[in-house]
């Protein structure tokens, strides 16, 4: 099949990104013939090795250039005879269903619901399938934005098995905890949080390590001056190998997160995962089973579950080879991706 992806940015410090990557990575090693729209990003380094055709235009996110997208995007889709057209973001939905009521030939249209959103637009949602990320996003769908359930297919977020095959586990020895949480600098992510978490463990030697960028980057960056902490805040990048296999404890102190790939990923890379009692979040993470669960936004709560898995080194080795289990056997390429193309089969044939 011939399959258009279409995202706002292509980045490294973005979850959509991320998931775009994979698909268009698994579907062309699967055999189909993949395409991205974008209007920008810093990651296209990650499909040159995959010869994936790469159309770039900052026009594409301009409101008042949606008309030209529109006739851009339909012919995109003549020239390369595209029988799916599948968005990730509300306002390129919008542009996609456009284009292919413009088209000659017949052009399927698949949305993903990749985050939980408030804002109502009456125009959203009109793809011919709509994917769901987890539970809560369809929920979101359903309540919220009235869309009807049968029109929509719950297919989990989910990350790449291949990571298991860079992981390397021969670790040095340490004197320090080390903590990681990847995620966009943002309120909803809230660093903040797990900051103030590592302000109130201050004299147990942990070292923690913020890989993204945002507008919350100043504040963070500022509470981590004046506590005097010792923690850094990285530029997002390709490689997260090291800083995987160098964490002790993974952490995601979000208060909103449809079902993060961060999470995921840390159960690839066997490590103990501690995130917010919020969302999809919650739909995977069984409390001390395969992970630890805290309060949103309690500060003091965090610490004591970082204290837990610190001092209980027995509880800390079952819930990450748990959750390794869990994600490997349910949340990678290899049991999504087939689902992903089903669908789009019973769409086009």
């Amino acid at each position: 099949m011939n399959i258009l992806q279409l995202t706002p940015d292509f980045n490294y410090a973005d979850g959509r990104s991320y998931y775009v990557y994979l698909l268009l990575k698994h579907l062309k090693k699967k055999g189909h013939n993949t395409f991205l729209i974008t209007n920008g990003g810093d990651s296209f380094d990650r499909i040159t090795d995959f010869n994936i055709p790469l159309f770039v235009s900052k026009s594409f996110s301009n409101r008042f250039s949606f008309l030209k997208s529109v006739k851009m995007l339909a012919g995109i889709i003549a020239e390369n005879n595209i029988e799916i057209i599948h968005s990730h973001h509300r306002y390129y939905e919008l542009m996609a269903v456009a284009a292919a009521g413009l088209s000659k030939r017949k052009v399927q249209t698949v949305f993903t619901a990749l985050s939980l959103v408030d804002r109502r637009y009456a125009i959203e949602f009109k793809s011919k399938e709509i994917i769901a990320v987890s539970l809560s996003v369809r929920d979101m769908l359903v309540n919220k934005f009235n869309v009807n359930r049968n029109k929509i297919k719950v297919i989990p977020n989910f990350a790449d098995s291949e990571e298991i095959i860079k992981t390397e586990n021969i670790q040095a020895a340490k004197h320090s905890l080390n903590i990681l949480c990847i995620g966009r600098l943002h309120k909803e992510k809230d660093q903040m949080t797990l900051l103030k978490a590592i302000a109130l463990l201050k004299n147990k030697n942990i070292k923690l390590t913020l890989i993204g960028e945002g507008n919350e980057y100043e504040v963070c960056n500022n509470f981590i001056i004046k506590n005097s902490l010792s923690a850094k805040i990285l530029s997002p990048r390709r490689e997260l190998h090291s800083f995987f296999n160098n964490a002790d404890i993974c952490v995601l102190p979000s208060v909103r997160d449809p079902f993060p790939g961060f999470m995921l990923q840390s159960g690839l890379h066997k490590k103990p995962f501690i995130g917010s009692n919020t969302d999809g979040i919650a739909e995977l993470i069984i409390h001390q089973e395969n992970g630890l669960l805290f309060r949103k936004k309690d500060a003091e709560d965090l610490a004591d579950k970082i204290n837990i898995f610190a001092q209980n080194k027995t509880l800390a080795d079952k819930c990450r080879i748990n959750l390794f289990e869990t994600v490997s056997n349910n949340f990678t390429e290899k049991q999504i991706i087939p689902e992903i193309i089903k669908l789009y089969e019973d769409l086009v044939y």
